[in-house]
């Protein structure tokens, strides 16, 4: 029986005009279409998919996931197709577990708080899917710490640049 990296991969493949890959080529892809999907997931999860996270999750796609950039459309077709489908966290996690180093899969995790943060407030409900996925990733408590930390200090940094771009200071906001 298929498994829905399977069938998901299968549907990527389609969508791409003369693209003919092999197997072996397609399991590496693995990491980033589990990324991508959980990356929705949780962009979705306070109910408020808002188009700054799109383009988070755009990013992070394009630089952690090796994705080329003309391929980007389908593959976030494929993505938000299968964010519909409203997947099985558990059987979907323990698929993906399955191919992926731990250090991929903490990375996940970091990738999955940066997507959260981006509207500014980590909601209860978008930390307790990256909880639930990080505990299903089987990541340590420590690291699904370090990596909440991570996508804060990259919120953080943004905004630092933003404020700074627009001469924005602390007494201005006060």
């Amino acid at each position: 029986m298929a498994g829905f990296l399977d069938i998901f991969r299968k549907k990527v493949f389609s969508s791409l005009p003369g693209e003919d890959r092999g197997v072996s080529e397609s399991k590496d892809i693995d990491d980033r279409i589990a990324l991508g999907v959980l990356l929705w997931v949780v962009a979705e999860a306070d109910n408020k998919f808002l188009p700054e996270e799109e383009e988070k999750i755009k990013e992070i796609l394009l630089s952690y996931g090796d994705i080329p950039e003309k391929d980007l459309p389908v593959v976030l077709g494929s993505i938000r197709e299968a964010a519909k489908e409203r997947i099985d966290l558990f059987t979907f996690t323990r698929e993906v577990c399955q191919n992926l180093k731990y250090e991929s899969r903490v990375k996940i995790i970091e990738n999955l708080f940066r997507v959260a943060w981006i509207d500014k407030d980590l909601d209860n409900e978008e930390l307790e899917v990256i909880r639930k996925i990080s505990n299903l990733f089987r990541v340590d408590h420590k690291d699904f710490i370090k990596s909440k930390e991570k996508g804060h200090a990259t919120f953080c940094f943004i905004c630092n640049k933003f404020f700074l771009r627009n001469s924005i200071t602390l007494e201005y906001l006060i």
